[in-house]
């Protein structure tokens, strides 16, 4: 994700390793495993999708069996999922290589003031953030944070000096930061105190929502060891570059520079100054295999029970699955296309778990371009959203493995921040309402049963403003190939949008082709009226755990097609400043009945299997980091 970045393109050029496993291109998408081919078959056609493709959610569970003993040491393998290599090692991420498997894997090593994730449940994890709970006072607009004691591995105490080192450089590089968000941190912040060794404060330009600044402002902060990386080349000394905006812009050219040698990632002494309980050891640049041991000297809670923990990045699905057959893999993901090999690893000794990640999922709507007279209109996206069948979608490809969605915030179980209204579908499925809707604007059927537009206009009971008589109801929807379970999908709805006289003009693109066609809009024009990608959008992050949806649904956004309300923004804005959940709650309804975006079932980001030998894992983490540090063996 790259909220406020300059919207070039998403993506970059395709990879291909020396050993003959694709890397999947560098993206500001997410993908989800590949799904669910065996119910292809059965979709064409909306209605004929059979129920039998579905099924339930596992149910095994895993428990330390009394008569197992915890063991203390071991190596675990971790198998991420297909072109999840982990590529980027500089704890600030820039725009190409924002992702998650790459952000997980340095919050191993560098531990966050304010770690977000608590379990399950979107919420920040005060035992494991290196700072205690920050303070508010002055209206809301000063905030005092006091370090707990941690030690880097060399020994030396992690100080308010490391957490400034961490602000200069961000402060005068977020050009090049993929966390930034214009106007957001460090735009809001007037002054900061570095009052002591354990204590700073920040002065910002105006009051602010607590809530809203303590998630998704204060949890970018991760101190750096400016002891051992305050240096402009690899001969420097280390001193102070930092404290001026063209040292801090040196240093961290620096930084960028060392992060883009992969090949020296296991061996560059600037990555063994960790705080937190991991250290990287080993690193294969062809493979992308990642080993990270203990890390003797880590003083924060959740110490390993392992040595060390390798992570894998299998060639394919079907690699993955031979792997955790053959037992090579201790904790790997079942693609959602072998769903039905889950009874058979349950019968040989594995546990299998979905896991539901913060995430949401919606198809970008065009409002710019040839067909934004169309989806600026509110009933049009309001017939659009009758004609997706989430129930149809959820039952059958996807195996129930995941969220309806009706909004902009996540639906996963116990989150405090989804709307009793968001839990309701404001607009079911629905032929017969898709098709009442445009006879009452206006809109009737021709020959070929496509809707045109008779009564142009833009009363309310008119076509609406910018669509001329004759015009027919006409959609180019792109959509990424490659994913069955997705085809699938969008054959349905393009099957229904017909039968309420809605021409969808499906056009299969690559992930690489949609990321360049998809990524110049906003601002450039989209030619489209319909963008889908393979699986959510990763939209919530640690770094951006409260769901205001104003990097989705904001002025100037990246990630909603155009989309611009005035009355959403200043709900936004609210969100951002008063105080609650009210606000918040007051934007992801109205986003909602909106229909900012089209919103679109969110599957499962993955299904585990995990051997039973490996224990603590089994409270999956809120925004899929997987947490080796919890793991253990047990015999």
């Amino acid at each position: 994700m790259v909220p406020g970045a300059a919207p070039v393109t998403r993506g970059g050029a395709p990879g291909r390793r020396a050993d003959g496993w694709s890397r999947a291109p560098g993206r500001s998408r997410t993908p989800a495993p590949r799904g669910l081919g065996a119910c292809l078959a059965v979709v064409a056609l909306g209605a004929g999708l059979l129920a039998a493709c579905g099924g339930p959610k596992t149910t095994k569970t895993s428990t330390v069996p009394s008569s197992k003993k915890v063991l203390s040491g071991g190596v675990a393998v971790y198998a991420h999922s297909v072109g999840d290599d982990f590529s980027w090692i500089l704890p600030i991420m820039n725009q190409a290589n924002y992702e998650p498997w790459d952000q997980n894997t340095e919050l191993m090593m560098w531990r966050p003031l304010y770690f977000a994730g608590k379990g399950s449940a979107p919420i920040v994890n005060q035992a494991l953030s290196f700072a205690y709970p920050p303070v508010w006072s002055n209206h809301d607009s000063t905030v005092t944070i006091r370090l707990k004691h941690e030690l880097w591995s060399d020994g030396k105490p992690v100080t308010t000096r490391d957490v400034e080192f961490w602000y200069n450089l961000y402060a005068a590089n977020t050009s090049s930061i993929g966390t930034y968000i214009p106007g957001d941190f460090p735009d809001n912040v007037r002054s900061v105190d570095w009052t002591s060794s354990t204590s700073f404060t920040l002065h910002l330009t105006s009051s602010v929502n607590p809530l809203w600044y303590d998630l998704n402002e204060l949890t970018l902060i991760i101190p750096l060891p400016q002891q051992a990386w305050d240096k402009t080349s690899p001969a420097s000394p280390v001193g102070n570059y930092d404290l001026t905006p063209a040292g801090a812009r040196k240093v961290f050219s620096f930084l960028v520079g060392q992060s883009e040698k992969l090949s020296t990632y296991a061996t560059n002494p600037l990555w063994k100054v960790v705080d937190g309980p991991w250290v990287l050891t080993g690193y294969n640049p062809v493979t992308y295999q990642t080993t990270l041991s203990r890390n003797a000297g880590y003083t924060g809670v959740g110490k390993p029970h392992l040595d060390s923990v390798v992570f894998e990045t299998p060639a394919s699905g079907t690699a993955e699955v031979d792997a955790l057959r053959s037992g090579l893999i201790d904790y790997g993901y079942l693609p959602f296309s072998d769903y039905g090999l889950v009874s058979y690893f349950e019968q040989h000794g594995y546990t299998v778990k979905p896991w539901a990640p913060a995430y949401v999922n919606y198809a970008e709507l065009g409002y710019t371009g040839p067909y934004r007279h169309l989806v600026d209109q509110l009933y049009i996206r309001q017939v659009l959203q009758h004609l997706v069948d989430e129930p149809l979608y959820m039952k059958t490809v996807m195996h129930n493995l995941g969220q309806y969605t009706y909004g902009p915030v996540p639906n996963i179980p116990g989150s405090p921040y989804v709307t009793a209204e968001e839990k309701v579908d404001p607009y079911p499925f629905s032929v017969a309402a898709a098709k009442q809707l445009l006879a009452s604007h206006g809109w009737v059927p021709n020959a070929a049963g496509v809707a045109v537009c008779e009564r142009p206009g833009d009363g309310s009971a008119d076509c609406g403003s910018g669509i001329p008589k004759g015009q027919t109801l006409t959609l180019k929807m792109i959509y990424e190939t490659g994913y069955p379970s997705l085809l699938a999908q969008v054959e349905a709805f393009e099957t229904a949008a017909a039968q309420a006289g809605v021409q969808i003009q499906l056009q299969g693109l690559s992930q690489t082709t949609m990321f360049s066609v998809g990524g110049v809009c906003p601002p450039g024009p989209c030619n489209w009226g319909i963008i889908i990608y393979s699986y959510y959008l990763w939209d919530y992050t640690p770094n951006d755990a409260l769901p205001t949806a104003g990097e989705l649904f904001g002025k100037g956004n990246y990630w909603g097609g155009g989309y611009y309300s005035p009355v959403a923004q200043r709900l936004i804005e609210r969100s951002h400043t008063e105080s609650g959940l009210a606000p918040l709650d007051a934007v992801e309804n109205y986003l909602s009945r909106q229909v900012a975006g089209l919103w679109w079932p969110t599957q499962d980001t993955r299904i585990s299997v995990v051997k039973d030998s490996l224990q603590g894992w089994q409270q999956q983490q809120a925004f899929g980091n997987p947490r080796p540090s919890q793991w253990y063996y047990v015999g």
